[in-house]
């Protein structure tokens, strides 16, 4: 092959790697709730079953997506999601390991951000059956709670964008 034939194939490699590239597209079945820090969020749209899942199928619905249950990192992330999300829902963080130390499953180290409610405030000293965390607001606070991770609520799941 020529200079002309190498030019040529690089060229068209080139066209077709941009012609491919597409904005993220949020998958059917979910609603955006915002973006920030490299994340986007997304929940599940209201619909039969959608706030109706215990822990493990949460993780398996955000997956089926192409998502992960959401890892709140920062306040900032918090924020998008407090201001969005309208129903109870489960978020990353469970304590199966260690009792009142929560970590992340996507991760597999330690939260090192939590915004625990007043009612649901952490840390309460010994096992309990509240493992799993989910996020929820009232009239007069919101934030997270621990809870049996065999309750059913919806789910915040998360796409990392830019890695």
């Amino acid at each position: 092959m020529d200079k002309f034939g190498i030019s040529a194939a690089i060229s068209f490699a080139v066209f077709l790697t941009l012609s491919s590239a597409s904005p993220i597209q949020i998958h059917a079945g979910f609603e955006l709730l915002g973006t920030v820090e490299g994340k986007i969020f997304v929940i599940p749209i209201v619909g039969p079953g959608s706030d109706n899942m215990t822990y493990q199928e949460a993780i398996s619905k955000c997956a089926s997506a192409g998502y992960r249950i959401a890892t709140l990192e920062s306040q900032a992330q918090n924020d998008v999601v407090e201001a969005n999300a309208r129903r109870w829902s489960w978020i990353d963080g469970i304590d199966l390991q260690i009792p009142d130390v929560f970590f992340s499953i996507n991760t597999g180290k330690n939260l090192t951000y939590t915004n625990w409610t007043v009612w649901g405030q952490r840390p309460v000293i010994g096992k309990d059956d509240y493992n799993c965390v989910r996020i929820s607001c009232n009239q007069m606070d919101c934030g997270w709670w621990d809870v049996n991770c065999t309750d059913r609520y919806s789910v915040i799941c998360e796409l990392p964008v830019g890695i």
